[in-house]
């Protein structure tokens, strides 16, 4: 008896979860606004005719394209009531009336939800122009659904990397995906387009890269390929989760080509230039400068550079270990430990070891250091020469040095002279910490006379070490003469300490 009316509870709830189901996609499918008209210009000899299309707390102005004398026009049923083209203009306002409404239903009829104040106008746009509705197939997704189901997503993903002690990803890796979801809305609604994950494919990502070029909304093309990236993110998760079979987001229209960015590296006897030049009247310069000139002798990251302090310096071993903060996971945390090289030592006794102290913000670093440049008359005068691809083909471009220098050329700088004097790539790598080979190898500059150099300096190295090897083992074999003349000494042979002796000294004759 208990069974019986346990399943006679469960049929009358799912009995009335489906009427109050069937009554909200009626409510959706059926509701409409209404339409009204209005003069523009009342007081004036011929006014225009404009429209508006209420619904709920949403309205929609827009023009009718169409004029009338204030004296023949009727307030109250905001109609024509005389004239030549009386009967002619109340039979467009009554066409307008329907279509928006007609309109209004089809999307109803599709989608079984209210529109956005957005698809309203469009809605409203179409309408007025004559277009047909293009609309997904029921019960999918929209674009905003899956986009705020990603945004959600990854905030749950920060929050659980923040409550595992992990580190998150960067606030502007959200506010990247909140710019092009912006802009993806805006170009619908100047375009009339309603944002169909099923419908939006290559063409309209080309048009969406055009209009973000156009109407200046980005200036680079490498912002323009974060948008597309940021776009095909939210297209990839849609196809991924099933919400829908369009996989257009892995054509090569979404595909941005960015010409080659201009990076530049300084030479140690640079370096030694910016280090040497005096900047005591601007301690704000000078503090740059040591800044820059200790990322090109110790390799760091400015995010890392500028936490160091005492507790990360050696001062017996003359070694930094820090923990670098650029990776995004636990397995991708990675602790460097290198000697002092070149300046590093001197910059960092200078401030009392404590960077924090002098750093500021990355964006006003590289402010500063443009400023930095500019005032020292080797590197303003300083002009580099480099082809660059642009629609006319391949032409010359003059750069000058003191206006694209940014601060991680410091860090191309270590590696590329690291490079140029011999070094071994485990041992740059040991300073800069990469965990990826292939982003660590595109931090080298070195152009054709860079490898000779190179060619010559591992030569230069590798005959130092064989002379540092034999002195050493020189010095071994003398330590083993001293302990055996001791031995002898201690013992009364005189004569064999003799031969000894004279053994050594026509050593050093030959």
């Amino acid at each position: 008896m208990t069974k019986i009316v346990t399943k006679f509870i469960i049929f009358v709830y799912l009995l009335y979860e489906f009427f109050y189901f069937m009554t909200v996609v009626k409510k959706y499918s059926n509701e409409t606004g209404s339409v009204n008209f209005r003069l523009k210009e009342p007081t004036k000899e011929i006014s225009r005719i404009m429209g508006r299309y209420s619904f709920k707390d949403l309205k929609v102005d827009f023009s009718t394209g169409l004029k009338v004398a204030p004296n023949n026009w009727a307030v109250d049923s905001k109609t024509v009531t005389s004239g030549a083209d009386k009967r002619e203009i109340n039979q467009k306002l009554s066409k307008f009336k329907t279509s928006i409404v007609d309109t209004h239903k089809n999307f109803n009829e599709h989608y079984n939800r209210l529109p956005t104040k957005e698809e309203l106008k469009t809605i409203v746009d179409n309408a007025m122009e004559g277009k047909e509705l293009n609309t997904v197939q029921k019960n999918k997704k929209s674009f905003d659904d899956v986009f705020q189901e990603f945004m959600r997503v990854s905030e749950l993903k920060n929050n659980r990397a923040i409550t595992s002690g992990q580190k998150p990803t960067h606030k502007t890796y959200a506010s990247s995906f909140n710019v092009m979801y912006r802009d993806l809305k805006d170009f619908a609604t100047d375009n009339n387009i309603f944002l169909d994950i099923d419908k939006f494919d290559e063409v309209l990502c080309l048009e969406f890269q055009n209009w973000l070029l156009d109407t200046e909304r980005v200036k680079e093309l490498s912002t323009l390929r974060t948008r597309i990236k940021r776009l095909s993110a939210i297209q990839k998760r849609a196809f991924e989760k099933g919400y829908t079979n369009n996989r257009s987001y892995m054509q090569d229209e979404y595909s941005i080509k960015v010409p080659p960015s201009f990076h530049t590296v300084l030479t140690e006897p640079e370096i030694n230039i910016l280090y040497e030049y005096d900047f005591s009247s601007s301690p704000r310069l000078e503090r740059i400068r040591d800044l820059f000139v200790l990322g090109c002798h110790a390799s760091l990251r400015f995010g890392d550079l500028k936490r160091i302090e005492n507790g990360h310096i050696d001062h017996n071993t003359k070694t930094i270990s820090i923990l670098l903060n650029k990776g995004s996971r636990t397995d991708n945390y990675k602790t460097v430990s290198f000697p002092l090289f070149g300046y590093t030592e001197e910059i960092l006794n200078k401030y009392n070891n404590d960077i924090k102290s002098i750093a500021v913000s990355n964006q006003n670093t590289n402010i500063y250091l443009k400023e930095l440049f500019k005032a020292i008359p080797y590197f303003s005068e300083k002009i580099i020469v480099r082809e660059r691809p642009t629609h006319e083909g391949v032409v010359f471009e003059n750069i000058n040095f003191a206006d694209k220098v940014a601060f991680h050329d410091s860090r191309r700088s270590f590696c590329t002279n690291r490079y140029i004097e011999g070094w071994d790539l485990l041992e740059i790598w040991q300073y800069t910490g990469h965990t990826n080979e292939s982003t660590f190898k595109i931090y080298f500059r070195p152009t054709f006379e860079h490898e000779q150099i190179r060619q010559e300096s591992i030569k230069q190295r590798s005959e130092k070490l064989q002379k540092v090897d034999l002195q050493a083992k020189q010095i071994e074999e003398l330590k083993s003469q001293m302990q055996m003349m001791k031995e002898l000494y201690e013992s009364g042979d005189l004569e064999q300490i003799g031969k000894i002796i004279d053994i050594n000294i026509n050593k050093s004759a030959s």
